[in-house]
């Protein structure tokens, strides 16, 4: 992954034109993903819940739901919105 590439605050997504979230105006928003914020709104309040949804729907076989949980769960706390909750 490229260093520079900015990565969602919330859930560590690497983010292009096409992922930013948006204000309640519209403007782009560039620190966070269009799933975990949108229209001036965090999806996610709790990590457990996100750490949850992310093993279901993003575990594979060579990356299966425990080890992606024990990943979130090191990765999310570094993240701002993680740190200002």
């Amino acid at each position: 992954m490229d260093n520079n590439q900015p990565i969602c605050q919330c859930c560590g997504m690497p983010l292009d034109e096409t992922t930013f979230s948006t204000e309640p105006d519209g403007t782009v928003n560039k620190e966070y993903c269009k799933w975990c914020y949108a229209d001036g709104k965090f999806t996610y309040d709790d990590m457990e819940t996100l750490i949850n949804f992310c093993a279901e729907h993003m575990a594979t076989e060579e990356f299966p739901a425990e080890q992606m949980r024990a990943y979130m769960s090191e990765m999310l706390p570094k993240l701002k919105h993680w740190k200002e909750i």
